[in-house]
């Protein structure tokens, strides 16, 4: 490979980390470590009972579905030549198989990629230019998306949490406090709204009232300093559907360079 074409595929294999990273990470993870910094004053410490009583509900339902299909749609936060946030559209196609199969189809405004975990690899793939990277699965899948080097580091995966054996543990996992907001429509689906915070972090989650599905998530760090906020849509669910094992097989195109996964985010300057 000459030295330009190289270049090229590096910057192509950037731009995919980038956009898979926002689909198969843990930035929005609320079980991730956080960047080290003074934390501005937590909201009071108030554990209303209906908010916990719907986000078990809601952890219940994903995870009592063997299999589970939705639509992504949000804004993914990326760092600007001025240090200043840049909002990019990002939409992805999701299929989960549990316990340990996943397929992402991502697309918007970043690198067109899909990332596949089939129990034993993750692989991500970029079919222009022809690039793909691909490692050991860690575990389970949140294992698999929040330890080591992944794709896309802190600024990732708006619903990996959402996928876990038990979803109530994760999210509720360093919870100081959460609240019932009340009712709103989202999509045309009526739905509880319930803020939480976490350590560093003050999250919301808009549940179907009746599917107990969610369908709207905010999470904001609440440190000094920039920080990013993620807005991220969920739909299209379906639940228990068949899903054929070829699914989550990686079709890796003929001649594709193969690239390392990279540490990115505050991990990688330890």
């Amino acid at each position: 490979m000459n030295k330009n074409r190289k270049a090229a595929a590096l910057r192509a294999c950037l731009a995919m980390l980038v956009a898979v990273g926002l689909l198969g990470g843990a930035g929005v993870a609320l079980a991730q470590e956080k960047p080290a910094a003074a934390p501005v004053a937590p909201a009071s410490e108030i554990k209303d009972e209906r908010a916990l009583k719907r986000l078990q509900a809601m952890s219940d339902t994903l995870a009592g579905a063997k299999t589970l299909r939705f639509q992504y749609r949000g804004l993914l936060p990326v760092t600007g030549p001025t240090g200043q946030y840049v909002n990019l559209m990002a939409s992805a196609s999701v299929v989960m198989q549990r316990p340990d199969r996943l397929r992402v189809q991502a697309r918007g405004d970043l690198f067109p990629s899909d990332l596949f975990h089939d129990g034993k690899t993750v692989t991500v793939v970029a079919a222009n230019p022809k690039v793909y990277a691909q490692r050991e699965a860690a575990g389970s899948l949140v294992e698999s998306f929040t330890r080591g080097p992944q794709p896309g580091g802190d600024l990732v995966t708006p619903f990996i949490d959402l996928l876990a054996t038990d979803p109530f543990a994760v999210l509720t996992r360093d919870l100081t406090s959460a609240i019932w907001v009340g009712q709103s429509k989202v999509g045309g689906v009526v739905t509880d709204h319930l803020a939480f915070t976490s350590k560093d972090v003050d999250w919301e989650v808009w549940i179907g009232a009746k599917d107990k599905l969610p369908r709207l998530m905010v999470v904001s760090y609440r440190v000094t300093g920039r920080q990013p906020t993620f807005t991220v849509e969920l739909s299209d669910w379906k639940l228990n559907g068949a899903v054929p094992a070829s699914t989550f097989t990686a079709a890796i195109p003929k001649g594709a360079t193969r690239v390392e996964f990279k540490l990115q985010g505050p991990a990688a300057a330890k």
